[in-house]
């Protein structure tokens, strides 16, 4: 059973690098324009299973043997998880969310290939990866450190705060989108410089200026509101809930170098490096804000209600069985 335990983590940590790395070589793609570097053939490339010596097709085909390589683990680690974990109805449902979001961002990646889409279906794409990823990360994280938390909740967090996490990780959500979609339109550069936009707090949005500054207000808010749920939880959960105090913090940390890295784009204009660290930064965010997610819906097993609903329900079995 130990070795079992240690296969099946071993499993958990590959498929979650491995769906970085996909998130990670989708991103390089766009940047560097490859997306057609196979042309209009999928899954061959060209019209071959190996791909002309260019630049393009083999970034893109790289992309594809990640993605499809990736596909293959999930699905192993997703059926393993869900086969070791019998009747845990968590795990169920993780897996089940990094199945359809990994089946999802894989036939979206085929159909941008075989029929030109517009800027807001590719930056979608986009999106599902991050879900996908997020979906397998949190199935990984429940597999590596197993029940090992669940001591750590001493009392269920209040509705009003889990109603402001998952709303904030929401908004996130939008935000990240958005920065797809100025990504997907070649507006990265709409404000040249950072972190004023045209030399001003408030440019004029004609152009291709409003997209992108919409984009960083957005970015601006969101700070400001993971700086309310770090408040929060450091003022009413710092002690009771180490979970929640420790990753709203990590949130705030990431946010901070996610919207540093974004200036480091403008001010390197679009350097591949700055490009694939704003990437990467912003992956490790939404997947520590899913994760929050979660933990907001966690309750200490010995919480009085329910030991009162256990001891209730041994009263009155007696009783059903007359």
């Amino acid at each position: 059973m130990r070795g079992k335990a240690r296969w099946l983590r071993w499993l958990a940590i590959s498929a979650t690098l491995l769906m970085f790395l996909t998130m990670l070589a989708g991103s390089l793609v766009t940047k560097t324009g490859s997306a057609l570097g196979c042309g209009n053939d999928w899954p061959l490339c060209n019209g071959k299973w190996v791909p002309a010596y260019t630049l393009e097709s083999l970034l893109e085909y790289t992309h594809r043997l990640i993605t499809g390589l990736a596909g293959c683990v999930v699905v192993c680690f997703s059926l393993a998880a869900w086969r070791s974990y019998r009747g845990d109805a968590e795990v169920r449902a993780l897996a089940i969310i990094g199945l359809f979001f990994t089946g999802l961002e894989s036939l979206l990646g085929a159909s941008a290939v075989l029929w030109p889409q517009s800027s807001p279906v590719l930056a979608l794409h986009f999106g599902f990866s991050l879900l996908a990823f997020s979906g397998v990360l949190l199935l990984a994280l429940l597999v590596l450190r197993g029940k090992s938390e669940e001591r750590q909740i001493q009392q269920p967090v209040s509705l009003r705060f889990r109603y402001l996490v998952w709303g904030v990780t929401s908004f996130a959500y939008g935000v990240i989108y958005l920065g797809a979609y100025v990504r997907h339109t070649d507006s990265s550069l709409g404000c040249p410089d950072w972190p004023l936009c045209r030399g001003q707090l408030i440019p004029d949005l004609g152009g291709q200026a409003g997209i992108p500054f919409l984009h960083r207000l957005a970015a601006a808010v969101l700070l400001v509101l993971l700086l309310a749920v770090f408040r929060h939880a450091y003022r009413a959960y710092r002690e009771v809930r180490r979970d929640i105090y420790r990753v709203s913090l990590l949130s705030v940390v990431l946010m901070i170098l996610q919207v540093l890295s974004g200036g480091l784009v403008v001010w390197f204009r679009l350097h591949l490096y700055a490009t694939l660290l704003h990437s990467a930064i912003l992956a490790c965010l939404f997947g520590a804000l899913s994760y929050l997610c979660l933990r907001t819906l966690k309750e200490p097993k010995s919480a009085p209600w329910k030991r009162e609903g256990r001891e209730f329900a041994q009263r009155v079995a007696p009783l059903t069985k007359m």
